[in-house]
């Protein structure tokens, strides 16, 4: 049966891979369901048009039933339209060799409780996915706290260490914050701290990780930077702390210590542990050394 016939039937109809989910077909009724055009629908993953609770559900339990019977009827679940509108669809789903048949039928005019429920799931869904951002976020600078921050590194270096490219570990300190605080008070303190968050976020790229440590302390990590990029990253940085203006304090400075992630290893935790101590060491000596400059670990007199 060709495309032409199979665009008559009064249903929304999708063919979807089972290993890759890479949507192979889709019908002109569910292409005007969701609102995309073919070409924006197929080749692309089904995950991209179903909500992610949805999705859950199908990989946990509709998944395994299929792969066992061959089918699953009457599954609910929830279409996201190329608007972001969510929409409820009854779908059976029979498997066929490698493809995965779906027909679904819209379930926008069943009755009011179901669509209800529907609302109040999508809403606990986007109300935990706020809660999760802000469980990650420092509330005054609204950088990567330091939890959410230590889970991205172990991240980024699990796939540094499949493929290895150089990673630049930067620890930021405010020179003498203590003086700032006493003199002009801790509103003036919190000022500094989010103004220099603001400056530090704008000098990162999607790539780095950048938090806030602890107290007026920093984190960034520069994501395929060699000690030498790191080395004029850092100068870079000094000069536009030094541009910054603020309200009341005078003009800060910062210390910064640098490590650079050697080689691949296994153990992530133990590789992140041992980098932001040699950054620290180095953030020390750069305070011994007189502040408002950039130590490397590898270097003890480096300073910019």
């Amino acid at each position: 049966m060709n495309e032409a016939l199979l665009d008559l039937f009064p249903s929304l109809l999708l063919v979807s891979n089972l290993r890759s989910g890479r949507i192979d077909y889709c019908n002109k009724d569910a292409l005007e369901f969701i609102g995309s055009s073919r070409e924006e629908v197929v080749g692309n993953n089904v995950s991209n048009i179903i909500s992610r609770a949805s999705l859950i559900f199908f990989e946990s339990y509709v998944r395994p039933s299929v792969l066992a019977t061959g089918r699953f009827s009457e599954l609910q679940m929830t279409l996201v339209t190329a608007q972001q509108e969510r929409l409820p669809v009854l779908s059976n789903v029979a498997l066929h060799g490698e493809q995965l048949y779906w027909s679904m039928h819209s379930a926008k005019s069943r009755d009011k409780l179901y669509q209800e429920l529907i609302e109040v799931r999508d809403s606990l869904e986007l109300k935990t996915d706020e809660l999760t951002l802000l469980s990650r976020l420092d509330p005054l600078t609204n950088l990567l706290n330091r939890r959410a921050a230590s889970a991205d590194i172990r991240k980024l270096l699990d796939q540094v260490n499949r493929k290895f490219v150089p990673v630049s570990f930067l620890l930021i300190d405010i020179d003498f914050f203590k003086n700032i605080n006493d003199k002009h008070g801790h509103d003036v303190g919190d000022e500094v701290i989010g103004l220099l968050s603001k400056t530090l976020k704008a000098a990162t790229r999607k790539t780095d990780v950048v938090a806030r440590w602890g107290g007026e302390e920093f984190l960034i990590v520069l994501y395929n930077s060699t000690q030498d990029n790191a080395r004029l990253y850092c100068k870079c940085l000094h000069e536009r702390i030094a541009e910054m203006r603020y309200s009341r304090a005078d003009r800060i400075t910062v210390s910064i210590g640098v490590t650079q992630l050697p080689v691949p290893q296994r153990d992530t935790v133990l590789q992140v542990e041992t980098l932001i101590k040699e950054a620290d060491d180095a953030l020390y000596r750069a305070k011994d050394e007189g502040r408002n400059r950039t130590v490397f670990h590898t270097d003890k007199r480096a300073k910019i």
